[in-house]
């Protein structure tokens, strides 16, 4: 049984095909190595299935980018061998090697984004999800085996256009959970 890792999200709909947070969603200079799940900051992250925890760490930071507040993120690996991302939290609840519960409350959704450091030179989508009001999500990857760290990785986007090795689609993984 996989569970819905964000119960309070504002919806159960993924975005698809283009959509802004879908999967290999194209932001102009980079693509989106996620799909994003739109939910009140503070709001609880379920681990969709049970697994062990293994790593912990920054995944964005305002001295990386500086319309970026400080968010963690999570790896699980499953016992199928896929490992779960967790992404753009503002709290994380476990450490490396913990074995956690499908269900079990992780970490809690960030704000990945300070609007007040967005300006008209930052990207365009960055610019639309300041005028949506959309900047607290939990962003969620999916890998086949342990994610690589490619170089044109940053922040949940590849740059160049190429898929990082291992990524897969979370979509049709996520869709499972979210009846």
């Amino acid at each position: 049984m996989k569970f819905w890792p964000v119960p309070e999200s504002h919806s159960r709909r993924l975005p698809q095909g283009g959509e802004p947070g879908s999967f290999w969603e194209n932001r102009d200079d980079r693509y989106h190595c996620g799909v994003d799940i739109y939910a009140p900051k503070g709001s609880a992250v379920r681990a969709i299935e049970e697994g062990e925890v293994i790593d912990v760490g920054e995944f964005t930071s305002p001295e990386v980018l500086p319309y970026w507040n400080r968010t963690y993120y999570i790896l699980v690996r499953h016992h199928d061998g896929v490992v779960s991302k967790y992404a753009e939290l503002e709290k994380v609840n476990i450490r490396v090697g913990d074995f956690v519960r499908g269900g079990q409350v992780i970490g809690l959704v960030g704000s990945v984004l300070n609007p007040e450091k967005i300006t008209e030179t930052s990207p365009s989508y960055i610019r639309r999800l300041k005028e949506n009001g959309n900047q607290s999500m939990l962003h969620f990857e999916l890998y086949e085996g342990t994610p690589a760290r490619p170089a044109n990785y940053l922040g949940g986007n590849s740059f160049g256009g190429k898929k990082p090795k291992n990524l897969l689609d979370a979509t049709s993984y996520l869709k499972d959970s979210a009846s």
